[in-house]
């Protein structure tokens, strides 16, 4: 008993389930976590896909929102951007996007150049608010579609890099058009 009493009180602060931290010779080493959910404005719940848009028209829009939250323990950077997984090019390069954060506009402009850098420091979620449209009646984007994700990645260092400490994460999008006159 006595044994196992020194060694207890020698061993330091541990606590594997949330965080551990041990120090040897004035070195400090420490371990947590970095995560983030795309959840729906309504109700919190986690969602994969946000626009599943039937039938555009030119002139037409959509509307979708996605909260960000962080659900690990670390703050950290994260980068929106789209990436076009199919479709027909000339429709997916016709796709507008205006997207709002807290009221005010972000970006405007191409579905398929979007990109936006950001940061969560506190726990408090973010809200996004998306408008895809369509402004161009052109008869070849006549019953075309465009599926593209909307990708999320969170950093620490380096945005393009896979070390160190990072996320990712997708929403999955279709929108076609239809035919009309």
């Amino acid at each position: 008993m006595l044994f196992l009493a020194l060694f207890l009180l020698n061993t330091g602060h541990t606590d594997a389930d949330l965080f551990a931290e041990r120090i040897v010779n004035n070195n400090h080493f420490s371990a947590t976590t970095l995560s983030f959910s795309q959840r729906h404005t309504a109700n919190n719940s986690y969602i994969d896909q946000l626009f599943r848009t039937i039938n555009i028209q030119p002139e037409g829009f959509d509307l979708g929102a996605v909260r960000i939250k962080k659900d690990g323990k670390l703050n950290f950077k994260y980068r929106l951007k789209t990436i076009k997984t199919s479709g027909d090019n000339d429709f997916c390069q016709a796709l507008t996007l205006d997207v709002m954060q807290k009221g005010s506009y972000k970006y405007q402009g191409k579905l398929m150049e979007f990109i936006f850098d950001s940061n969560i420091n506190d726990d408090k979620p973010q809200d996004w608010i998306f408008f895809i449209g369509l402004n161009d009646n052109n008869s070849s984007l006549k019953n075309k579609t465009c599926e593209f994700d909307f990708y999320f990645k969170t950093w620490r260092d380096d945005p393009e890099s896979k070390k160190g400490f990072y996320a990712e994460r997708n929403l999955y999008n279709i929108i076609s058009s239809g035919s009309w006159n």
